[in-house]
């Protein structure tokens, strides 16, 4: 099984070799950069040294755009979208939201931008990030795909039509990204993660025939939700991920993780390991710490985490 987590990084090369080396003793497989926009412009060190630094050390570098457009993932502070306000999503009334569009072209066109950068610096698989439907926006490129669709008027959508054409702008825009990632660089791998509460898309997700590998993230560490219960979750995914010739991945919490409740993580990765996956992801690196999604005591809860991915390699 494969083994690897989610990576704030760093601009300074000294800083990144310490890191990788790190997940070199620990056997990790991939490192997955979480790279916000902010990176492609003022922090460049980030993108062009991580991936170098990590295939010299015999791990495969991953990159994420996380809170790109403000819309995938934490961290969101979209510089984009503060030059492109033609980006944003719109309201039904017509207000201003505070997120990026994916149906926009224009802000597509910027991911597609970012992912040639990424390439360039030698990253080789993209991950979408958790694409979920954007049930507020409005905006005119959601009009105008909608009526393209079904030949009627957004704004008058019945709930049923309308909660089915946000599903399908989340296939459609993962196809999209993985179809140009296939046309334009053929050599890197093509990802997405479906949160549970989107089981509803795993199945036509699974179908994407430039998407290669898919996953989802069961974060239950804060309740109480018996863990037995993730393994029906686990099992259609892997039915799903098997039919189209799919890896399969799953992901383990360790991101604003609550003081007490750290053994959570042994509990769900132990399941992971006992069902059917092709690799077990975390998020994030050492409790994603000195972020605002830190776990309580970071260092705790990757201890945790430690002790999975051993469990993982001597399987």
């Amino acid at each position: 099984m494969k083994i690897g987590a989610s990576y704030m990084g760093h601009h300074n090369p000294q800083h990144i070799e310490t890191d990788i080396k790190e997940m070199v003793s620990l056997q990790m497989d991939d490192v997955l950069l979480a790279a916000q926009e902010n990176d492609f412009i003022h922090y460049p060190g980030k993108l062009q040294l991580t991936a170098r630094i990590a295939k010299d050390h015999g791990i495969r570098p991953i990159i994420i755009f996380w809170g790109a457009l403000n819309v995938f993932g934490g961290g969101r502070m979209s510089h984009f979208l503060l030059s492109h306000p033609e980006g944003f999503q719109v309201a039904k009334d017509g207000a201003h939201l505070p997120h990026g569009c994916y149906v926009n072209p224009v802000c597509v066109g910027r991911i597609q931008e970012m992912i040639d950068i990424s390439a360039k610096y030698g990253f080789e698989g993209y991950f979408v990030d958790e694409p979920s439907p954007m049930r507020e926006c409005f905006c005119a490129s959601c009009q105008k795909k909608f009526r393209e669709i079904s030949g009627e008027d957004l704004l008058r959508a019945q709930p049923e039509m309308l909660e089915r054409f946000r599903a399908q702008c989340v296939i459609d825009y993962v196809r999209h990204i993985s179809d140009y990632c296939k046309a334009n660089h053929p050599n890197m791998r093509t990802m997405c993660c479906l949160m549970p509460c989107d089981r509803s898309m795993w199945k036509a997700c699974s179908e994407i025939k430039n998407l290669d590998e898919i996953g989802t993230d069961i974060y239950w560490i804060n309740n109480d939700e018996d863990v037995e219960n993730m393994r029906p979750l686990i099992r259609e995914l892997d039915c799903f991920a098997k039919t189209q010739a799919k890896t399969h991945q799953e992901w383990l919490q360790c991101w604003d993780v609550r003081a007490g409740r750290e053994n959570r993580i042994v509990e769900q990765g132990k399941v992971i390991l006992q069902e059917p996956a092709d690799a077990l992801y975390v998020w994030a690196w050492k409790g994603q710490i000195g972020t605002t999604e830190s776990c309580d005591d970071p260092l705790a809860a990757w201890a945790r985490v430690c002790e999975v991915f051993r469990m993982a390699k001597q399987k």
